[in-house]
């Protein structure tokens, strides 16, 4: 089966670094996980280079911060007591509680983007550049119209295929703390970063809304998706996006029965789904087919279509698609 467009998440990546795996040593696997990387970092695994990356990163070529990086490496193991990396549902978690914690979701972003680097440097050391190039044509070969291939991820495994990234992408020569910003505000006291992060669909197209207003966004972000009425298919695929619920909803659930289940909201990347219905009622998409991982999921995905009131989709078993290195 041959689709117009995909729209694909995290979910591709994970099945890429899966396949990867079997060519990177034992003892260098932490770097395939973003989890095991930092749990390496707070524990002191990290060698001694990827330690020294982290710290000229967030300090530069200073020889007496070491002191403010060990806090951080403290702050981040009393995060990861409690949460892993779905930094997102954390953050709706910690909407209106623990400040120090609101402190590592701030700097979260950057850590995942220099993980990111020192990864694919390393894949690339290995010479797996070929094998990953390998899977996304892969990818690319269920797709008609190569102008409509997009990703939620930051990372830049797909750039062969040409993907737009809807929600920013990483920085691929990062040097310090600064380079991951793409605008200061309100006096130069907060900052946009040059992705999108947000702990449900409503915060994250609030964000977009705002981004999109400075003439240079389209240099950082490929928002066509969002706001383009002159796209025309008649299927798209979503592949290896979760949809998950907001950690916002925790508490809501026992006074708020309908948060047990999907609800607008409450679900991270509900934006998408939303323009998806819209795409629909608009006639520039017929059908769009949702992968999904296990039967569990399946049945979360129904109440998610549901509730976006999205009218012609299928889903669809990850089985069926064979992405191979």
């Amino acid at each position: 089966m041959r689709y117009d467009g995909i729209l694909f998440g995290n979910g591709l990546s994970i099945n890429l670094l899966n396949q990867l795996k079997q060519y990177v040593p034992l003892e260098k696997q932490y770097l395939l996980l973003l989890d095991d990387f930092i749990r390496c970092w707070i524990d002191g695994k990290l060698s001694e280079r990827e330690n020294g990356q982290l710290y000229r990163f967030f300090y530069g070529n200073s020889k007496d911060r070491w002191k403010y990086f060990e806090i951080m490496k403290s702050l981040f193991k009393s995060y990861y007591a409690e949460y892993d990396s779905n930094i997102e549902y954390a953050m709706g978690c910690l909407l209106f509680k623990d400040e120090k914690m609101k402190d590592c979701i701030q700097i979260f972003p950057s850590l995942y983007n220099i993980w990111h680097i020192i990864l694919k440097d390393y894949l690339i050391y290995l010479g797996l550049e070929f094998n990953i190039k390998k899977f996304y044509e892969s990818v690319s070969k269920v797709i008609k119209n190569t102008d409509y291939i997009w990703t939620t991820n930051f990372d830049l495994f797909a750039e062969s295929i040409k993907v737009k990234h809807i929600h920013g992408r990483f920085v691929s020569n990062i040097k310090s703390y600064s380079d991951v910003i793409y605008k200061y505000i309100d006096n130069g006291e907060r900052y946009y970063f040059k992705y999108v992060w947000g702990h449900n669909g409503i915060g994250k197209m609030s964000l977009i809304e705002k981004l999109k207003q400075y003439k240079d966004s389209g240099s950082y972000f490929d928002f066509d998706f969002f706001f383009s009425n002159d796209l025309k298919m008649d299927k798209l695929l979503i592949y290896g996006m979760g949809f998950k619920p907001s950690g916002v909803v925790n508490e809501m659930k026992a006074t708020m029965p309908r948060y047990n289940r999907a609800a607008l909201g409450a679900i991270i990347d509900e934006h998408i789904l939303i323009r998806v219905a819209g795409m629909q009622n608009l006639g520039i998409l017929n059908q769009v087919d949702i992968v999904y991982y296990d039967e569990r999921e399946k049945e979360y995905f129904e109440e998610v279509v549901y509730e976006t009131k999205i009218e012609k989709y299928n889903l669809i078993p990850s089985s069926l698609f064979n992405f191979l290195i």
